[in-house]
């Protein structure tokens, strides 16, 4: 279900850019380093009337070297492996708060998995899932969201925006039926990477 979900939201992606990013698919993504980066910034929650800005400290593993692009499935280029939230009731769900802390990460072997999904043609920013994220808004309480948002990383590899919408894991009296999440992270260090482009069109 997850996988299947995140072949909608490439193909939503690329009715967005147009068809001149189905073209310019790359055969692959060339990531030099670094292999965990920490992002830092802030994420804006609303589902329903509840509407709250939380800030937020995300790790995130990289797979470094070339890694293919597959075609017909996913391709990951990594892995949040820890996050927290600041100044807001809210909480991220089987994520550990440090590196190594517990809970552990899942519950599905490609929980809080990076996935490529497209590139932009005009600004040569990487999109890509972030499979499986879930969240508690805290408000009201038993307010649990789960599903794959949108990443958008900048060219320069310093900037990373979020966006999307994650239903509720299962319906709850009091919630809304889903979650809208925006945000903008920074990189540190910025992530080095370039895309391996296929032959033309």
């Amino acid at each position: 279900m997850r996988t299947s979900l995140a072949a909608v939201l490439a193909a939503v992606v690329l009715m967005l850019l147009g068809s001149s990013a189905a073209s310019a698919a790359p055969l692959g993504i060339v990531i030099n380093g670094p292999a965990l980066t920490t992002q830092v910034g802030a994420l804006r929650l609303t589902a329903g009337p509840v509407m709250l800005t939380c800030q937020v400290v995300l790790r995130k593993e990289l797979v470094l070297g070339l890694t293919p692009v597959n075609p017909t499935g996913l391709t990951r280029l990594g892995r949040i492996t820890a996050g927290r939230l600041f100044g807001c009731p809210s909480t991220l769900l089987n994520l550990p708060p440090e590196l190594g802390a517990i809970p552990p990460i899942g519950p599905l072997p490609n929980s809080w998995d990076i996935s490529y999904l497209t590139s932009d043609p005009l600004t040569g920013d990487l999109l890509f899932g972030i499979l499986d994220f879930q969240i508690s808004l805290g408000v009201p309480p038993g307010c649990l969201y789960r599903g794959t948002l949108l990443g958008r990383l900048s060219r320069d590899g310093r900037t990373l925006t979020i966006t999307g919408s994650v239903p509720i894991d299962f319906p709850t009296p009091g919630c809304a039926g889903s979650a809208s999440i925006t945000g903008t992270l920074n990189d540190t260090p910025p992530i080095q990477y370039f895309l391996l482009p296929g032959p033309p069109a």
